[in-house]
C-alpha cells in the first residue's frame, strides 16, 4: 500500500509542478465546451425558436390566399414580410439572402381552384349518371401553380419539410372545397354550404412523453450534446500527458530504477493510473458544472444530468480508465515525445469523429456507423445520453461501462510487453547494486 501511495504522490507532484500544463488541462476543455455550445446552439434549436424570414406575395384576394397566409402565421416559425412586388424582385431578394423563403400566390388562385374542383365534381357525378356528361367530356382543368423560392444555401431536408407542410395545408383546403361542391351538387335545393367553414378533424396525433421529466428539458439541444461530448474528448486528451510521462521515465532512467526495486511492478502501474484517473475525474466534474451553471448565464439551456448520480460516476470513471489505458499503450509503443504526442492527438480526434462527438452517429453513413461502435468515445457518449436524455439507471449504462473497462484492460499489458527487460539483466543490475552497497558499508 505504501508503494502505491508513494507512486500516486509522485505523479501528482509532477503534475502540480507543471502549473501551465495543468491550467491547460483544465481550462482548455472548459473553454471548448462553452465555445462549441454557443456555436452549435442555432443548429440544435427548434424552428419555432428561430423565426425564419419569409417573403409572402399574396396576389389572391379569395379564401385560398387567406388560408395559406393564416396557416403560415399560425405556425409561428416564420417572420413574415408581406409585400406586393413583381416575381423577379422576389427572386432577386431570396437569391441575395434577404429572405430564406419566398412564396408567390398568383392572382385569382381561389377562383381557379373553385373552377377546377367544380369541374372535377361534375365529371365524377356525370360518370355516375348524375350530371351532364357532354359538358364534362369537353371541359379541361387548368393547373394552379403556387411558386415557392428557397435561398441557395438552404438544406435539402429543410426544403422537404417546408414543402410537405405547405402541401398538407393546401390539401386540407382542396378537400374542404371538394366536399362543399359535392354537397352543393347533391343538394341543389338547399342553401349553399359555406366553404370557409373549418374542416372537421377526424384523426389527431397527440405526442405522449415516455419520461417524467418535462419534455423541453430533455431535448437534444446544444448543451445536452456538447457538454458530455467534449467532456469525453477532454478526458481522452490525458493520453498526451500520460504518454509523455512514461517516455520521460524511460529516457531519464527512472523506469529502470523502478523495475529494480523490490515489490510488484503492477503496484507502480496502478499508482500511475490512479493519479491520472483522479485528474480526469476533476476535469469531468468541472465541465459538468460549466454546463449546469455557466452556460445558462450565457443564454443557453441548463444541463439536465438525470436522476442517477451513481451512473454518472461510473461512466466518468470508466471513461477515465479507458483514456489512461490508451495513454499507457501510446507511451510504451512510441519512443519519442514527438511520436507519442502526434499519434495521441490525431488518434483521439479520429476516435472522436467516429464516436459522434462532432456529428451524431445516426446521421452518418451505414459503413461509418459500424465503425463507430468500436470507438471508446462512442461508448462513453452513449452512456451519458442514456443518463441525461433517457433518464437511464445504472443497469442501462452497464454495457457501455463494461466495454470501456474491457478496452482499458486489453491495453494495460502493453506496458509490460514493450517495456520488459530480460530477467537476467535485472538480476545483473541488482547484483551490481548490492556489491556497490557492500563496498560502501566496508
Amino acid at each position: 500500500m505504501l508503494r502505491l501511495l508513494s507512486t500516486i504522490r509522485k505523479e501528482l507532484l509532477i503534475l502540480l509542478r507543471d502549473r501551465g500544463g495543468l491550467a491547460i488541462m483544465f481550462l482548455m476543455p472548459m473553454a471548448m465546451i462553452t465555445i462549441m455550445a454557443l456555436i452549435q446552439d442555432a443548429p440544435f434549436k427548434d424552428y419555432q425558436e428561430m423565426k425564419i424570414p419569409l417573403l409572402l406575395v399574396n396576389n389572391d384576394t379569395g379564401s385560398l390566399g387567406k388560408s395559406i397566409e393564416k396557416g403560415l402565421i399560425d405556425s409561428k416559425i416564420f417572420e413574415i414580410n408581406k409585400e406586393s412586388i413583381a416575381d423577379d424582385v422576389v427572386k432577386q431578394k431570396v437569391k441575395a439572402g434577404d429572405f430564406e423563403i419566398g412564396i408567390i400566390i398568383p392572382k385569382n388562385a381561389t377562383t381557379q381552384l373553385n373552377k377546377n374542383v367544380d369541374l372535377f365534381v361534375t365529371k365524377k357525378l356525370a360518370a355516375a349518371g348524375l350530371g351532364d356528361s357532354a359538358l364534362s367530356e369537353t371541359a379541361t382543368t387548368e393547373a394552379l401553380n403556387l411558386s415557392i423560392l428557397f435561398a441557395p444555401d438552404t438544406k435539402k431536408s429543410f426544403k422537404i419539410s417546408i414543402l410537405n407542410s405547405l402541401k398538407q395545408s393546401t390539401s386540407k383546403i382542396e378537400t374542404q372545397t371538394l366536399l362543399a361542391f359535392f354537397s352543393k351538387e347533391l343538394n341543389k335545393d338547399s342553401e349553399q354550404i359555406n366553404k370557409d367553414e373549418p374542416l372537421a378533424e377526424f384523426v389527431n396525433f397527440n405526442e405522449v412523453t415516455t419520461i417524467e421529466t418535462p419534455a423541453e428539458a430533455l431535448q437534444l439541444n446544444s448543451v445536452q450534446h456538447n457538454v458530455p461530448a467534449w467532456t469525453i474528448f477532454g478526458i481522452f486528451f490525458i493520453v498526451i500527458s500520460m504518454a509523455g510521462s512514461i517516455i520521460k521515465e524511460r529516457d531519464d532512467g527512472s523506469f529502470l530504477r523502478i523495475r529494480t526495486m523490490p515489490g510488484s511492478f503492477m503496484t507502480v502501474l496502478a499508482g500511475k493510473i490512479t493519479a491520472y484517473l483522479f485528474i480526469t475525474i476533476i476535469q469531468a466534474l468541472l465541465m459538468l458544472l460549466v454546463g449546469m451553471y455557466l452556460l445558462p448565464l450565457l443564454g443557453l439551456p441548463k444541463l439536465i444530468i438525470g436522476n442517477s448520480l451513481l451512473g454518472i460516476a461510473i461512466i466518468i470513471i470508466c471513461t477515465g480508465l479507458a483514456a489512461t489505458g490508451f495513454g499507457v499503450m501510446v507511451g510504451t509503443i512510441f519512443k519519442t515525445h514527438q511520436q507519442s504526442s502526434t499519434f495521441g492527438a490525431v488518434s483521439v480526434v479520429i476516435l472522436a469523429a467516429l464516436g459522434g462527438i462532432w456529428v451524431p452517429v445516426y446521421v452518418m453513413p451505414e459503413s461509418v456507423r459500424i465503425l463507430s461502435e468500436f470507438s471508446p468515445l462512442y461508448w462513453s457518449l452513449s452512456g451519458f445520453h442514456k443518463l441525461f436524455l433517457n433518464q437511464g439507471t445504472v443497469i442501462s449504462i452497464l454495457p457501455y461501462a463494461g466495454n470501456s473497462i474491457f478496452f482499458a484492460a486489453r491495453l494495460l499489458p502493453f506496458y509490460q510487453k514493450y517495456s520488459y527487460l530480460p530477467l537476467f539483466i535485472l538480476r545483473r543490475i541488482k547484483l551490481t547494486y548490492l556489491k556497490k552497497l557492500k563496498l560502501q558499508i566496508k
